[in-house]
């Protein structure tokens, strides 16, 4: 082997692009395999020695992998090797990620300085595809921590090295028991994926690629142990995983692992066998199969698709639009441009499309275009996609699958935005009011934004097409809502993606929001039941978007499973959070009105004040922006989340007026996961550690704890899935103490058990207290005289508050230690 990289092995930077990466102009497909942790070698590296590894390397190159994840740093005898063959590198760097790293600010820095070390001795190494900056962290500790605070910290971390190596892609390494830890920062959701059913599979990759979003996703360990299944079901297995993730649109795979030889905390890993190979490096059955390519959709039946593009005067982007369209990767499709009767040139831009029919019709709207578009089409599936967007090569390939069962008569895939090309189109895409897409299950649509949404054109003439009073906007639900009362059923296809031009300018913005409140009033009128009392669209669906990694992560949104031990602990889509939510549209504007006619100004500057938390609640659920937003930038985006559902539900009601259209809304029969929202938050009192070698620390605990609870007669509930604690007591007081535990694996099988006792107190007592507090300094501003009485009360009620809070802790703390003594846990100092 060559002491340098030969001339024919380039590596072109890899970036991101929508649900893919990219090899330069290419999508590039990661097909990985692990490798390692081994026993250090002479040079104390955890790898093998020089010569064993080039020809582990060697033998993984010629088995058809392109990349290799790691676990420990590259070492320079691994880099100089996967130079030379051509291998790229996904390394991981390791840190304390199994303890409470959040505790202590210097163990933050200290993570921090360990990522940014690795990242700058790595950074420049042209063959280094990525860095996952965590692994797996353990779903108690997470639940111990925060989920919240630990995803922060991911966030924070990855802008840390991102700053050291802006060219460079980094992730978190997931696993389905936090499925809800996805950084926002990361450049594609990586997880950690074991199942044994190709089904399961299927069904679970769905739901990942939703969870992901606009991103890329990437399965970064995925295999079968032979010890327990046999080295034929690892081939047939190797098979299928290949064959479905290729279907399902994931970017990259890295199978577990190469070789049996694994080494972790200190010992040699020898109950399992996930290797390709065996740890004396003997090829198993699986290997005959590496070299042959599932065929991903050439043995799927592919329908001739007419491809739809209705414009209005959109010469700004048709031409970009028509080139993606030329590119199109599919073997039987055709292209009509619907000119809905534009004062600019389309004709011009459509001549330089021989291959495409241009038709122009007189202005009469979006849907008599659509509906000119499907009466000329010679395919059996219409696929609609707007002037705006540019097309992924294999958008029909992907929407093709989804109409291999007959019970889809529609299906369509995200609508992502293309890099934004300034600073003001950056802050305008990062604005509520986004088309999303809302799913009923993990594949079934509710609605499927016009945007990327293709239909069995037997289907739509079945409902008469779409209808003409739909001029700009609400085309695609109204269509959507009529095919699934039809009985059709709409698939969402996470690989069937389009790039989606936002609004350019801030008044363009605006104006498609006011459209779109235009539009949700001619739907009331089409479809009254579909509207709530207050006007807003009813969905039956969660709605999804480029949003999902901005998912609130408080108690209550989460099912982490009884006692936080669930092995698959799912996000449920929140709805609105309570009153404050109200605050959003019109109503806060009228009771600012109401209290200024009233001549109560500092009620009408509390109610304002409302809606302005609101819109920062908003936007801190909204996608980020591409780079860091100045003072100005954010205020305007603050701005924006202010206004947007204000202006769009003043032109809902003005359409409502106008059409005399009121909404008559049925409860929903379509059953979903509810969070189940806290009716409680808690307040840190103690925290105790205790060391324990049984491997059952936890578990013998939290027994004795119950049966010392009920043994005195203490009122008491478990964690029933949705909860931050273990154990509550008296529950049902306004004031309430309980406790939570977590374990950490330490050196020779040693457990820290951690317990902390909470003061958990109703939201309703804090909001009494605020109120109170609100009319105290209302009633010594104004110099009212009931104000020391109520003053003196205050300060009775915030001792006695106190008074509980010590007394609780107290008691808790005598429990929380005899349990701990009858488990047989040895006690440490208190920090």
């Amino acid at each position: 082997m060559p002491d340098t990289p030969p001339d024919s092995f380039s590596f072109p930077r890899l970036t991101v692009g929508g649900k893919w990466l990219r090899e330069g102009a290419e999508k590039w497909r990661m097909r990985g395999v692990s490798y390692g942790p081994f026993r250090p070698n002479s040079r104390g590296e955890p790898f093998p020695e020089d010569t064993p590894l080039r020809a582990d390397l060697t033998h993984i190159a010629q088995l058809g992998f392109n990349t290799v994840r790691l676990y420990e740093l590259p070492s320079p005898a691994v880099i100089q090797a996967a130079t030379a063959l051509g291998l790229r590198l996904l390394v991981g760097i390791p840190w304390t990620d199994h303890v409470d790293f959040l505790r202590s600010k210097a163990q933050q820095e200290e993570i921090r300085q360990t990522v940014v070390g690795a990242v700058s001795r790595l950074k420049d190494e042209p063959c280094v595809a990525g860095f996952v900056i965590g692994n797996e962290i353990e779903k108690t500790l997470v639940r111990w921590m925060g989920p919240s605070r630990v995803r922060d910290f991911l966030d924070d971390l990855i802008e840390t090295a991102r700053a050291v190596a802006p060219h460079q892609l980094f992730s978190y390494a997931n696993y389905p028991s936090t499925e809800y830890l996805i950084p926002a920062q990361a450049d594609f959701l990586a997880v950690n994926l074991y199942l044994e059913k190709p089904e399961a599979l299927a069904a679970y990759l769905q739901r990942l690629q939703n969870l992901a979003g606009d991103k890329p996703l990437v399965i970064t360990e995925f295999g079968l142990d032979v010890a327990a299944h046999g080295e034929e079901a690892q081939a047939q297995t190797w098979a299928w995983f290949q064959a479905i993730c290729q279907q399902a649109a994931v970017a990259g795979t890295v199978w577990f692992s190469y070789t049996d030889e694994w080494f972790r905390g200190g010992e040699a890993i020898t109950q399992w066998r996930f290797g390709l190979v065996d740890s004396v490096r003997q090829e198993r059955p699986v290997c005959d199969r590496l070299k042959v390519e599932a065929p991903a959709h050439s043995l799927h039946p592919q329908p001739r698709i007419s491809v739809i593009v209705c414009t209005y005067n959109g010469i700004a982007t048709l031409r970009g639009c028509l080139e993606s369209l030329a590119r199109l990767r599919y073997p039987d499709f055709e292209v009509l441009v619907i000119d809905d009767g534009s004062t600019k040139d389309i004709a011009g831009i459509a001549q330089d499309f021989p291959e495409i029919r241009y038709v122009r019709q007189e202005h009469a709207g979006l849907s008599v275009a659509r509906n000119l578009g499907a009466s000329l089409a010679t395919g059996e599936i219409l696929a609609y996609t707007d002037d705006d967007c540019f097309v992924d090569e294999d958008w029909l390939t992907h929407l093709s699958l989804g109409f291999e069962n007959p019970q889809w008569t529609a299906a369509g895939g995200p609508n992502i935005p293309p890099p934004p090309r300034n600073r003001t189109e950056a802050v305008v895409a990062a604005a509520p009011g986004a088309p999303a897409h809302v799913l009923l299950t993990d594949i079934e649509a509710e609605h499927l934004p016009g945007c990327n949404l293709a239909i069995r054109k037997s289907a739509l003439e079945a409902i008469g097409g779409f209808r003409p009073q739909y001029r700009v906007a609400g085309d695609d639900v109204d269509v959507c809502w009529r095919l699934r009362e039809a009985g059709g059923k709409l698939h969402f296809i996470p690989g069937a993606m389009v790039w989606h031009h936002r609004r350019y300018t801030v008044s363009a913005y605006l104006r498609q929001q006011r459209g779109y409140g235009r539009a949700e009033a001619l739907l009331m009128k089409d479809h009254p039941e579909r509207f709530g009392p207050l006007g807003g669209a009813r969905w039956f669906g969660g709605i999804y978007g480029d949003r999902a990694t901005a998912l609130h992560l408080g108690e209550g949104s989460i099912f982490h499973g009884p006692m936080g031990e669930g092995l698959f602990q799912g996000i449920y889509r929140q709805g609105p959070r309570g009153w404050l939510d109200l605050m959003g549209g019109m109503l806060w504007v009228a009771l600012v009105l109401l209290a200024l006619l009233l001549r109560a100004p500092l009620s009408a500057a509390v109610i304002f004040s409302l809606s302005l938390v609101l819109a920062a609640y908003r936007l801190r659920n909204q996608t980020r922006a591409p780079f860091s937003l100045n003072l100005v930038e954010s205020c305007l985006l603050l701005g924006l989340c202010w206004l947007q559902p204000v202006l769009r539900e003043w032109e809902r009601l003005r359409g409502m007026a106008r059409l005399k259209a009121w909404p008559a809304g049925r409860k929903s029969t379509h059953q979903r996961p509810t969070p189940a929202r806290p009716r409680k938050t808690g307040f840190r009192t103690g925290e105790w550690s205790f060391w324990g070698e049984t491997g059952q620390a936890r578990t013998a605990f939290l027994e004795k704890l119950q049966a010392l609870l009920t043994e005195q007669k203490y009122s008491q509930r478990t964690d029933d899935g949705w909860r931050l604690f273990d154990i509550e007591l008296d529950p049902q007081r306004c004031v309430s103490c309980a406790v939570v535990s977590v374990v950490e694996y330490h050196s020779r099988q040693r457990e820290l058990l951690k317990v902390r006792s909470l003061i958990r107190i109703r939201y309703s007592v804090l909001a009494l207290y605020a109120g109170v507090i609100l009319l105290l300094i209302a009633g010594h501003w104004a110099a009212w005289p009931w104000y020391a009485l109520a003053r003196n009360g205050l300060m009775m009620a915030c001792l006695y508050t106190m008074w509980l809070v010590y007394d609780f802790k107290a008691r808790f703390k005598k429990l929380v230690l005899q349990a701990a003594e009858q488990a047989g846990l040895k006690e440490l100092p208190e920090a």
